[in-house]
């Protein structure tokens, strides 16, 4: 976070004050000397955001990292994106050379007994940093029971993603179940299938990019899991025997 003077409205007059915004920082990281790809994120968990970015875009292997302020430096076998990339926090996909299309088929070995609007809670109440400054996006991963197993939180929605499969991988911890605070996107669903995800929950809408590339690898995706009514693409049988006590909460 970043404190900046602002003028705040609601009163008889604009009242000017300190507040805290969502810092947004260039962040490199390279390889034996060669920028791998520059991203624009939270400047924070950077490890976990390399890391994570290179295993979800299938650019490589990690082999160790350290960071020395908004650089990151690996080594290993890794795959560096076109010179000119610049990844904004509203561009997960974006590239000036060719964007990758998953081919994995994800495995079915989750079954879901957790319930989706506690999971959805649990989650917001671990973002500190969208308490703070109500500018960040967060993901998280979950075991089949619902329970949060880790939490990252970035300005741009796939560095969040990055961030907790990376951290994930790094501590052990099993990727199978990914909330999201926002929408689903084609770029986090492909980011998943290369993780070998299996379940996409999310508070917001799922895209009809995202839909096709679910179906097509066999992902489930629920959108809008905080009502009573979440919209459900893909294998059912991962979610449809979870319990749920309000019969209008139930997903089938």
């Amino acid at each position: 976070m970043v404190k900046r003077p602002v003028h705040r409205l609601g009163g008889e007059y604009p009242n000017p004050e300190i507040d805290e915004l969502a810092e947004e920082s260039i962040i490199t990281i390279q390889c034996d000397g060669n920028t791998v790809v520059r991203i624009l994120a939270s400047p924070f968990d950077l490890g976990d955001l390399a890391f994570g970015h290179i295993f979800c875009e299938g650019r490589g292997r990690v082999d160790s990292i350290e960071v020395k302020g908004t650089e990151v430096f690996v080594s290993g076998q890794v795959r560096s994106r076109p010179s000119d990339d610049l990844l904004t926090a509203a561009c997960g996909a974006c590239t000036t050379g060719d964007v990758p299309m998953p081919s994995e088929f994800v495995d079915r070995t989750v079954f879901l007994t957790g319930q989706l609007d506690s999971m959805m809670n649990e989650m917001k109440l671990n973002q500190p940093w969208f308490e703070a400054t109500g500018g960040m996006h967060a993901a998280a991963l979950f075991d089949q029971n619902g329970k949060l197993l880790i939490i990252r939180e970035d300005i741009g929605r796939h560095n969040a993603v990055d961030k907790v499969v990376g951290g994930a991988i790094r501590n052990d911890i099993p990727v199978q179940i990914l909330g999201l605070s926002g929408r689903i996107g084609w770029e986090l669903v492909a980011k998943s299938v290369r993780s070998g995800i299996e379940l996409i929950i999310a508070v917001g809408a799922i895209s009809s990019a995202a839909e096709s590339l679910a179906r097509a690898s066999g992902m489930t995706l629920i959108g809008f899991a905080s009502s009573k009514t979440p919209a459900v693409i893909g294998d059912l049988s991962r979610i449809i025997d979870k319990p749920s006590p309000n019969p209008d909460n139930n997903v089938r």
